[in-house]
């Protein structure tokens, strides 16, 4: 998708206040790109907007919790008011499951944890894309994870799992209607989130890389990039000999 004139793209990215989010609201903006943030520490939202858009005209703070449908529909009205047809949706935000076993968790935070990774993203394509394919021109940018390729987690890795899937369906549901569908599926990233998991056993890159992966893909859709690409070997050793993956969670994860 090209940048039209000198306006650039319209794009919703939630989940913009930290981590993968953050650092992509910095480089789509730096790419002069008008944005919409959302995320639930609106007063992080606005610090981040008055940074990198003291003008106010290019970027604003929407708070919005997306596992509210409500909150979803606010954010995608707002944005239609201010810069116009949205032309872009990154569903971004997420949350981990941590290491207390599913089993051990309440219905109500595992409802909430595929509400966010899963729903969200489901709920908010569904509320831009009949606009998307009326104007034949548009791009849904999800985020996955290696672990929705390589089971790890049951209940993260479900839930990402599960996005994958969409996403790639909903690729070849719209192919031949100008709307692109990517994933992105990052391996371990430096953010807030991998950092209370404690000792990995890969290395962690920043999550800049994430967000220039991100402002690739707007000018060159595909239907998934995997990020760092050096993931990409890992995973097609662990399809064609499964034990390699059982041995790395068994030797590297069970030890912490």
């Amino acid at each position: 998708m090209s940048i039209e004139g000198s306006g650039g793209l319209h794009i919703i990215l939630t989940g913009a206040s930290s981590g993968i989010g953050e650092a992509t609201a910095r480089t789509l903006a730096a790419a002069g790109h008008r944005l919409v943030l959302a995320a639930r520490r609106v007063e992080t939202l606005e610090k981040l907007v008055a940074e990198i858009n003291p003008s106010g005209k290019r970027v604003i703070a929407v708070q919005c919790d997306v596992r509210q449908k409500s909150d979803l529909e606010g954010l995608v009205t707002r944005a239609r008011a201010t810069f116009g047809a949205v032309q872009v949706l990154i569903n971004n935000a997420g949350m981990d499951s941590g290491k207390q076993s599913w089993w051990t968790r309440s219905a109500d935070e595992v409802t909430g944890l595929f509400e966010t990774n899963t729903l969200a993203p489901y709920w908010l394509s569904q509320l831009v894309l009949p606009e998307m394919l009326a104007e034949k021109n548009g791009h849904i940018i999800n985020m996955g994870s290696v672990s929705g390729i390589i089971a790890v987690s049951s209940l993260y890795g479900a839930s990402k799992y599960a996005i994958r899937g969409m996403t790639l369906a909903l690729r070849r549901e719209l192919l031949g209607t100008g709307v692109n569908v990517s994933l992105v599926s990052p391996g371990f990233i430096r953010t807030a989130m991998t950092a209370k998991g404690g000792k990995r056993p890969l290395p962690m890159p920043e999550p800049e890389v994430i967000a220039h992966a991100i402002l690739r893909l707007l000018e060159h859709p595909k239907a998934e990039v995997v990020v760092p690409g050096w993931y990409r070997p890992l995973i097609w050793l662990e399809q064609l000999i499964p034990a390699i993956g059982d041995a790395v969670v068994k030797n590297s994860w069970k030890k912490e």
